[in-house]
């Protein structure tokens, strides 16, 4: 069978990690595939080809399809791919690809913005942001639709959520949830190391990017309620230092920034910390939460569905918009010692119910081979 996986439209981002893991799991299975793999360059950089099999051919999209000027060239080089390859199935991991291949069309979902219209998150944004908001998530659903055969989510709630606002039958949708990276099972690659803690030091960790609905402006009105306490409080962020410096400038005691790390480095970071802290108003699924769970750290994050969805009782959970409320669940955190050991236990037993690298990376094969049989 011969199989393209797309990654040529993914930069950043949790969709970008999931791309990753998958393609270098695929190396551990025996499977009867010839593999054709359009990269990007996010991608490319990633990836280590040379420790790859004779079935696998890697492929470089020098620019992403997302981009109006290099659109039409960039599909014209993909529609040339697959022509020449002649696939029995295209599998992009998430869309939108902006690219509609001839052969049947597998794509994975993770756009929270456009099944969740009623959301908090667009109450942060200011009026022309919101309006901008709109108008890209009516683009975006557009291509959704346009580009894709079939349809795979991450969780139950967002098969739901995209069959009902964008009238897609939800048998055309499959549901294979997400993990941890195989990054995680290996040997703690130290080359990330935090400035050395201070006596009393409590450290929140959040791997991200600044999106908006990531909620990390937050964390500056949280400080205030956390000046005063005995605990020296340190938010550890993986966002940009343009982002820093615009958000946290005057509290630079309180954040660091390692900027942007590759997955590799993920588990570095988490094991330097006390506890994963997620103020996010927006999600389909993020790896964070299993990441939390696989590194033994209890999860403080917002009350709401898509996380309870995920995490059940293994986490500690706020008000998202509450700084005083945050505030007040870091302190219950970080000064009772049980509650953290009781989280972990059950973020543990949690993480036991989710898929792994390995059967994720199954599932989606199994998805396109039933799909090719048809």
């Amino acid at each position: 069978m011969k199989l393209i996986i797309n990654t040529s439209n993914l930069y950043v981002g949790g969709g970008l990690q999931v791309a990753i893991s998958f393609i270098n799991e695929l190396r551990l299975l025996d499977v009867d595939y010839d593999f054709h793999i359009f990269l990007s360059k996010a991608a490319n950089k990633q990836i280590d080809q040379k420790s790859f099999p004779s079935n696998f051919n890697f492929y470089l999209i020098e620019k992403s399809p997302s981009s109006l000027a290099h659109r039409k060239e960039i599909i014209k080089q993909l529609d040339k791919l697959e022509e020449s390859i002649q696939p029995n199935v295209v599998f992009s991991i998430f869309g939108p690809t902006f690219w509609t291949p001839k052969t049947v069309h597998v794509m994975g979902f993770a756009l929270p913005w456009l099944i969740n219209p009623d959301s908090s998150a667009f109450g942060q944004l200011s009026f022309l942001k919101r309006v901008k908001k709109r108008i890209e998530n009516l683009y975006k659903a557009y291509f959704i639709k346009k580009n894709a055969d079939f349809y795979v989510t991450e969780t139950e709630d967002t098969k739901f959520r995209l069959s009902k606002f964008h009238k897609i039958n939800e048998d055309k949708i499959f549901v294979v949830g997400n993990t941890y990276s195989s990054y995680f099972n290996e040997p703690i690659n130290q080359n990330t190391s935090l400035p050395e803690r201070q006596i009393s030091e409590f450290r929140l960790v959040t791997i991200s990017h600044n999106y908006p609905h990531k909620n990390l402006k937050i964390i500056k009105e949280i400080i205030l309620y956390l000046k005063e306490q005995p605990i020296q409080y340190k938010f550890i962020l993986t966002i940009d230092q343009e982002s820093y410096e615009s958000l946290f400038s005057d509290v630079q005691d309180y954040v660091i920034t390692l900027k942007p790390i590759n997955t590799d480095l993920c588990p570095s970071v988490y094991d330097q910390c006390d506890a994963l802290f997620l103020p996010t108003l927006l999600e389909c699924f993020t790896a964070s939460y299993p990441e939390a769970m696989k590194m033994k750290k209890p999860i403080l994050t917002s009350d709401l569905s898509f996380a309870k969805d995920i995490c059940k009782d293994s986490a500690l959970y706020f008000d998202p918009l509450d700084a005083k409320n945050i505030a007040d669940k870091i302190i219950e955190l970080s000064t009772n010692k049980q509650l953290q050991n009781d989280l972990i236990v059950k973020g543990a037993e949690r993480l036991s119910e989710m898929e792994t690298a390995e059967s994720r990376a199954k599932k989606y094969l199994k998805i396109c081979e039933n799909i090719a049989l048809t």
